[in-house]
C-alpha cells in the first residue's frame, strides 16, 4: 500500500479506487479518515468518475446507443497502477481498459497526485482523452472524514464553519437551509433526516473547515461548483464532497454529454482539476 509520511503525518492510499485510507496525525494520535463500516457505510471516498451521482433511468445515452455504469461511475472500484512513489508523493492512474469501454466508449487516462507537505495533502487530477473525438464527464471527490474525530466526543460536538458568509444550501428534496451569521452550521442528525443531501451552487468560500474548536479538518473547493454533505443517520463520518456535475434531481431526458455540468473535453486534451485537505 502507497505510503508518504513526515513529521507530523501519514498517508496511505490503496491501489483499488485510488482511496486515501489513512490520513493520520501522528502528534494528536488522530485518524481523520473514516474506515468503512458496513453498518453505515462501507465506502471512504470514492473518486466519481466519468460521473457524479447517477441517471434518473440509471443509464444514459451516447451516440444513441445506451449504456449503463453504476452510482458514481467505475472510477471507485478499478484497480489503478502505481506510477510513482517518493518521500512526499504518490502517483496513481487508470487507463480505458475493456471493463470501462463496455461502460463508457472512450479512450482515458486519470492520474492521481498525493503530495503531503506538513499537516496539507494536496489532490490533483488530471484526465487526459485519448479518444479522436470530444469526451463528455463529470466529476467529483467524496471523501469520509471521521466524526467525532477523537474518544469522548459527539458528531453533535462539531460543526462547518465556512471561510465566506453564504446565502443557502439546496437538494435533491428541494429544501433549503441558512448559515447562521457565524457562517457556520452546526451538526446534528436530525438535519441529515431532514435534507440527506445538503448541497450548495456556487459558493464564495474557497474552503470549509470542520471542527469542534479542538481537532478540524479544512478542505478548500475553490472552483468547484457543487460542495456536497452527507451522513447517514447516527454515522460517525461527515463527507465534503466537492463536484464538477451532479446527479439527476428530477427525471431528464438529455444526451450525457448534455447532462448539467458535464465537461467536454476535446480530442488530446486534458482536465485538471485539485483540492486540497489539512488537519489540526
Amino acid at each position: 500500500m502507497p505510503r508518504i509520511e513526515n513529521e507530523v503525518a501519514v498517508v496511505e492510499v490503496k491501489t483499488l479506487a485510488a482511496e486515501i485510507t489513512s490520513f493520520y496525525d501522528k502528534e494528536k494520535n488522530i485518524e481523520h479518515m473514516w474506515q468503512g463500516d458496513p453498518q453505515f457505510w462501507a465506502g471512504r471516498n470514492p473518486i466519481l468518475f466519468p460521473m457524479v451521482g447517477s441517471t434518473w433511468t440509471k443509464d444514459y445515452q451516447i451516440d444513441g446507443k445506451t449504456y449503463k455504469m453504476g452510482n458514481h461511475g467505475f472510477a471507485r472500484h478499478s484497480e489503478f497502477t502505481v506510477e510513482s512513489v517518493s518521500e512526499d508523493t504518490i502517483v496513481l492512474s487508470l487507463s480505458d481498459n475493456e471493463e470501462t469501454r463496455a461502460q463508457y466508449p472512450f479512450e482515458f487516462k486519470l492520474t492521481v497526485t498525493y503530495q503531503l507537505s506538513g499537516r496539507k495533502l494536496t489532490i490533483t487530477y488530471r484526465i487526459d482523452n485519448h479518444s479522436p473525438r470530444m469526451m463528455p464527464f463529470s466529476f467529483g471527490l467524496h471523501p469520509a472524514f471521521n466524526c467525532p474525530m477523537a474518544s469522548g466526543e459527539r458528531f453533535e460536538d462539531y460543526k462547518l464553519v465556512f471561510a465566506c458568509p453564504e446565502t443557502q444550501t439546496t437538494s435533491s428534496s428541494n429544501a433549503s437551509l441558512s448559515l447562521n451569521e457565524e457562517r457556520e452550521i452546526a451538526l446534528d442528525y436530525a438535519t441529515f433526516n431532514n435534507i440527506p443531501t445538503l448541497l450548495f451552487e456556487h459558493l464564495r468560500s474557497p474552503y470549509v473547515t470542520l471542527t469542534n474548536g479542538k481537532n478540524s479538518v479544512k478542505v478548500s473547493v475553490a472552483g468547484y461548483r457543487w460542495l456536497a454533505f452527507w451522513t447517514k443517520q447516527n454515522a460517525p463520518y461527515l463527507c465534503i464532497e466537492p463536484w464538477h456535475g451532479h446527479g439527476d434531481f428530477e427525471e431528464v431526458h438529455v444526451p450525457f454529454e448534455e447532462r448539467e455540468g458535464t465537461i467536454q473535453l476535446k480530442e488530446n486534451g486534458s482536465f485538471t482539476t485539485s483540492y486540497t485537505i489539512e488537519i489540526a
